[in-house]
């Protein structure tokens, strides 16, 4: 299925609908928030973006972030702002400490104008909740970002379909990805595999790369080893190398527990640069915004990044073409099909 639900955050006491991407009015001037995932293993690391809304054209914007309780977090990459919301944000790493609890991250922003500096400051309306098996060892940056970048080496963009879908829509998909010379990668559940057994087949056919999203789609965060080498096992057997496992939901794709298991079974896991949201019945005009410049809930698309869809998004098929045109017109190359 989709990405980890996001917490609602909120506008310096006002709530920020995850849907809608709404913002408090001009006049109430710069505001933070911050969108994390809802839970994930104790000692595990998760991503949070903070966003500063109502940014002033012009305006030189450095986000920085703290967490509580003994939470850690790092902030890493570039601000990226949208000209559309008039958001700036930024993604930041929390580093959830080995035992179970609640933690919170607070974002802070500078904004330099005109030589004027202001900061702002605000946090997620509920803490992250560790939960689940404890993984022991923090992972380390470089291999979050192998995890993130589904341990693609190369400039290109990677298209990637989670889940399932209807005939109609999985073969529209097909074709659009045809059409264009475009490689998909397609993490679609072992359940939905193999009762549709002549549709999946048609995806290997059309040669493009196969992941494992697991049988049934649990959060892996929470299952014991028994039983996640169980739901890893009767999963859809990924084809190209390395072979790939993409948790539902994310969930402790950044811990070194779900690495070693995933290992033993000869996998390496993968996450996502950039997502669409599209399980949200996202429109196609948001999609191709959040490809171009990224918003509250994701960075925007880059080189070497990959790009999270569903098979069975309401307007993912129909919307493909306009989203693989934004691909292009930002300068970036998907993967080739051929």
């Amino acid at each position: 299925m989709h990405g980890w639900k996001f917490i609602t955050p909120a506008l310096s006491g006002c709530l920020l609908l995850v849907g809608g991407g709404a913002s408090a009015s001009a006049a109430d001037g710069p505001r933070v928030g911050v969108s994390a995932v809802q839970y994930d293993s104790p000692g595990a690391t998760v991503p949070a973006i903070v966003t500063v809304y109502n940014i002033a054209k012009g305006t030189r914007v450095v986000i920085s972030a703290t967490g509580t309780a003994g939470s850690t977090v790092t902030c890493s990459g570039p601000v990226w702002k949208n000209p559309v919301r008039h958001t700036a944000s930024r993604t930041c790493y929390l580093r959830l400490p080995a035992k179970a609890g609640k933690y919170a991250v607070r974002g802070t922003a500078t904004l330099t104008r005109n030589g004027s500096t202001r900061t702002v400051s605000g946090a997620a309306g509920r803490p992250v909740v560790a939960d689940g098996k404890i993984s022991e060892q923090p992972m380390s940056p470089a291999t979050i970002r192998q995890i993130e970048r589904c341990q693609n080496t190369t400039s290109d963009v990677w298209l990637t379909f989670d889940d399932s879908g209807s005939a109609k829509q999985v073969k529209s998909i097909l074709a659009t990805l045809k059409r264009n010379n475009v490689k998909g990668h397609f993490f679609f559940r072992g359940d939905w595999a193999r009762q549709h057994p002549k549709l999946f087949s048609s995806i290997t056919a059309a040669g493009h790369v196969i992941g494992n999203h697991t049988s049934t789609h649990p959060a892996l965060s929470r299952m014991g080893k028994t039983n996640l080498t169980k739901q890893i096992d009767a999963g859809t057997a990924a084809t190209g190398e390395p072979k790939l496992l993409r948790p539902p939901f994310g969930a402790g794709a950044f811990s070194t527990r779900l690495v070693d298991i995933a290992a033993a079974r000869g996998y390496q896991l993968c996450r996502w640069t950039t997502d669409t949201v599209d399980w949200d019945h996202t429109p196609t005009k948001v999609m191709v915004e959040r490809v171009t410049y990224g918003d509250y809930r994701t960075a925007p698309l880059r080189a070497g990044g990959v790009l999270l869809m569903h098979g069975h998004g309401r307007y993912t098929a129909s919307g493909l073409q306009q989203i693989i045109n934004a691909v292009r017109a930002k300068g970036l190359t998907p993967q080739r099909l051929k």
